[in-house]
């Protein structure tokens, strides 16, 4: 029983605390320093059957006032199709083909 307690408390503590709620943008900046920051904007879009752009979108802010703005792009390797459920506008579905995305993961040092 001594040992099976703190099990139980481990795993509920582990289950609280993980919140996979991809609704939650407590990671998206509301407002930007703008007497001093660079914003970067990343996005992706499918080129074609093996081609994904990765595109990063900066804006350098100082005193109030954009003083730099520019892209810069990368071609990328596009990653495997997988086979889901779509529905269209009249609420028919059947199978699709469809390319996966990169996810974003940022490193801020």
């Amino acid at each position: 029983m001594k040992k099976i307690l703190p099990i139980c408390i481990a795993g509920i503590l582990l289950v609280s605390a993980c919140d996979d709620n991809n609704n939650n943008n407590d990671d998206q900046a509301k407002t930007v320093d703008k007497n001093g920051s660079v914003e970067v904007t990343l996005s992706s879009r499918h080129l074609d059957s093996l081609k994904d752009e990765l595109t990063t979108h900066y804006k350098v802010w100082r005193k109030g006032s954009i003083i730099n703005e520019f892209n810069k792009k990368d071609t990328v390797a596009g990653l495997e199709s997988f086979k889901t459920e779509g529905e269209n506008d009249n609420g028919d579905t059947q199978n699709i083909k469809v390319k996966k995305d990169y996810e974003f993961f940022v490193t801020v040092k």
